[in-house]
């Protein structure tokens, strides 16, 4: 279930920042969103339903994606930074903005190997790149309906990577006052730099207002993982003390 809680995340991650950033204000932006995934049957392992909840906190130049009870994304642009941070052990990890795709080339070149070695590893690293690069496709289907107190606009979203492939039905809202252009910047900032990334997240933009609800099919394993995400609030308010911090206390792990 790893390749499939890394896509989820992916995703996830990819609408908050693609969809759910682009607010005309300036206070913090406080997002509550239920995830539901059905009960599924891989290889004789069976996975029984789960819901959890994701919270996200934007600030005109920071944010926070809490995703389990133990995890949190803290994204600092102003310090070129993110944190990944483990409750339950109380660490965090830290990477520098935009050296995600090198990272890999920096181990080999740092490694005891000889030239051809690293020539070898470097070609391998590249094809593993590649593989973890996601192919996302976004296409409008014109159709609308509403949702709750909200006018929707329903896209089709295929997401593939690491040979699974998931595919999303979004209904997305511009009743929720949104500006496209005042985050572009901090937009671009928040994502680590991978091969094909521009190209990625060009297509997303294509969906246009907030997420109301998707239903996401990801087909794994050859078994189908069906789950929900539903839009719970989205309101203007003060985020908590520390929001954007480490919490104090925590160590810095090694790797």
């Amino acid at each position: 279930m790893h390749k499939k809680k890394s896509l989820r995340v992916l995703g996830a991650f990819l609408l908050f920042t693609y969809v759910f950033v682009p607010f005309a204000v300036q206070a913090d932006i406080y997002i509550k969103q239920k995830n539901h995934t059905d009960e599924v049957n891989i290889m004789g392992q069976i996975q029984p339903a789960k819901d959890e909840i994701f919270v996200t906190w934007m600030g005109k130049d920071k944010a926070r994606l809490d995703y389990s009870e133990d995890t949190s994304i803290i994204v600092r642009p102003d310090k070129k930074m993110m944190y990944t941070i483990d409750h339950a052990k109380m660490t965090y990890f830290e990477m520098p903005f935009n050296e995600t795709s090198d990272i890999l080339t920096a181990s080999i070149s740092g490694a005891d190997l000889s030239g051809e070695e690293k020539a070898q590893a470097q070609k391998m690293m590249k094809g593993f790149a590649q593989m973890m690069t996601p192919e996302v496709s976004v296409t409008e289907t014109g159709e609308t309906q509403k949702i709750k107190n909200w006018k929707c606009k329903k896209y089709i979203m295929t997401m593939k990577m690491m040979g699974t492939t998931s595919t999303s039905e979004i209904w997305a809202t511009t009743d929720i006052k949104i500006n496209y252009e005042l985050f572009t910047t901090l937009r671009l900032s928040m994502m680590p730099k991978t091969p094909g990334l521009d190209m990625m997240l060009e297509e997303m933009k294509k969906i246009k207002g907030l997420a109301v609800l998707s239903t996401e099919t990801t087909a794994m394993m050859g078994t189908q993982v069906q789950s929900t995400q539903e839009l719970l609030e989205a309101s203007e308010k003060s985020a908590p003390a520390r929001t954007y911090e480490v919490p104090e206390g925590y160590k810095k792990a090694n790797k």
